[in-house]
Parts: C-alpha cells; sequence; structure tokens
C-alpha cells in the first residue's frame, strides 16, 4: 500500500488547520473592538429551532449508528458533543443579565454539558477499542498505544508491513 498520498494530505490538513487557528486570532481581536454590546436579531427563533433541529438529525444519527454498531457512531457523537456544547454555550452566554439566567444554566449543568461529556466518551471507547483491536490483529505484545501515538487505519495497517516485530504494531508514531 502507497501511503505517501495519505501522508501527503494529512501534513495539508495539518497545515490548513494550523493556518485557519493562526487567521482566527486576528479575527476575533477584531470582532472584540468592532461588534457592538447589544444586537437584535430578526430571525431569533429560526437561529433556535434550526439549531435545535440539527441536534436532533445529529442525535438521531447517533442513536441509528450506534444500534447498528457502526464505526460512524464516533463522528456522530463527536458533531453531537460539539452542538451540546455550542447550545450550552450560546443559552448561557445569552441569557446573562436576565431574571431566568438560572434555568439556562441549570440546563446546561444538569443536561447539555453532561451529554456532550458522555457522546465524547462515547467516541473515546469506540476508538481505543479500535485501536486495541488493530493492536492485537497485528501480532502487537504489550498494551496498545494510546490514542494520540496511533497513526489513521490505513497507515497503521500498510506500516504494519514493515515492522513485522513492532511493539506498536503498526499502530505507534509515524516514524518518518
Amino acid at each position: 500500500m502507497n501511503l505517501q498520498p495519505m501522508r501527503a494530505i494529512n501534513r495539508k490538513v495539518s497545515v490548513l488547520a494550523l493556518g485557519a487557528a493562526v487567521l482566527l486570532i486576528p479575527w476575533m481581536v477584531a470582532l472584540g473592538l468592532t461588534l457592538p454590546q447589544r444586537y437584535t436579531a430578526r430571525h431569533w427563533r429560526l437561529l433556535w429551532i434550526g439549531f435545535d433541529v440539527f441536534e436532533v438529525a445529529v442525535l438521531t444519527h447517533v442513536a441509528w449508528s450506534a444500534w447498528l454498531r457502526r464505526q460512524v457512531t464516533i463522528v456522530g457523537s463527536i458533531v453531537a458533543a460539539t452542538l451540546l456544547f455550542s447550545d450550552a454555550w450560546f443559552d448561557v452566554v445569552t441569557s446573562i443579565g436576565n431574571r431566568d439566567a438560572w434555568v439556562t444554566i441549570a440546563t446546561a449543568l444538569a443536561g447539555e454539558l453532561p451529554l456532550a461529556l458522555f457522546f465524547l466518551w462515547v467516541a473515546r471507547r469506540i476508538l481505543v477499542r479500535m485501536v486495541s483491536t488493530i493492536h492485537l490483529a497485528q501480532g502487537g505484545t504489550g498494551p496498545p498505544p494510546r490514542l494520540r501515538e496511533a497513526l489513521v487505519l490505513a497507515e497503521a495497517v500498510g506500516s504494519h508491513r514493515s515492522a513485522p516485530g513492532d511493539s506498536a504494531a503498526g499502530c505507534g508514531p509515524d516514524p518518518s
């Protein structure tokens, strides 16, 4: 398996992500200096109902994929967690200074945030099991690598061929 194209793509993704992160810093400063303290949204209901529709769609997808024990549950769980964290953030921040702010804070602390953490746990659990399974299938000895050390699946399988006695069994750090 030729891994060079995949490694080139991984490096491009890395550079693009870092570039986007760096460019967001001056953008945040500009927003902090120029955004008004108050703003009247004309489509407030559409914004929140639309956001909740996305949450329902993603949560339904996670329910379906988890029921069928599909790997795509990882992606859905991460998206669900992200939406739930975002929902909690915007609910709490937009309610600060209102009499009912305690309701949104309680909802975030008792509902959205624990559920988001649960979905991150689900994604991590599946990933850890997958890395462990690959490690064992490739004849790995000792504990499997940590998630932060595990290669992308195709690279892990491809690199195993070149390192038959490697204790990481192709799931360890990239040798190049």
